[in-house]
């Protein structure tokens, strides 16, 4: 099994942090792709050294666990297989627009909550304003994305 070895037989054994460490350190860093909006998200470790992925957008954590999933894990790392969804490819676009989509729905959730309340709230005023400048942001990506697109294809 590489570098984690093979303590017991049995498939989901708790690993030992000794049998991890050189598969950890190789892990660390690289990006795990979320399985709901496909962005690259880092591999991180738990305090009992186990890797997980959170997607603060999604609202998901992933944590791997066991000898067979953190092996799994350590090989696709390896092997470059791991792919999220970034820089110029049209997945990256979706995902984008997925975001955007996502941002939308919570800012016209605020704008709601806002208007359904008395008093205004500073908290729920503030929240849409971050919203707000991250759509913005989105929309500039997807912008920059589709211009870089059009000055490749009018140079081909």
């Amino acid at each position: 099994m590489d570098k984690l070895g093979s303590e017991l037989d049995l498939p989901n054994v708790t690993l030992t942090l000794d049998s991890l460490e050189a598969a950890l350190t190789e892990i660390l860093g690289n990006e795990f792709p979320c399985p709901l909006c496909g962005a690259g998200l880092p591999i991180r470790f738990s305090k009992r050294r186990k890797p997980y992925c959170t997607c603060n957008d999604c609202g998901i954590q992933l944590f791997v666990r066991g000898r067979v999933g953190i092996t799994r894990l350590y090989k696709l790392v390896r092997q470059g297989i791991l792919i999220s969804s970034e820089g110029e490819s049209a997945g990256h676009a979706a995902t984008l627009l997925n975001r955007l989509e996502q941002l939308e729905i919570q800012k016209h959730k605020l704008t709601l909550k806002s208007a359904l309340s008395f008093f205004t709230d500073p908290h729920v005023e503030n929240a849409i304003e971050i919203v707000d400048a991250e759509i913005k942001t989105v929309q500039g990506k997807l912008a920059k994305m589709a211009s870089s697109k059009r000055k490749e294809s009018k140079n081909e």
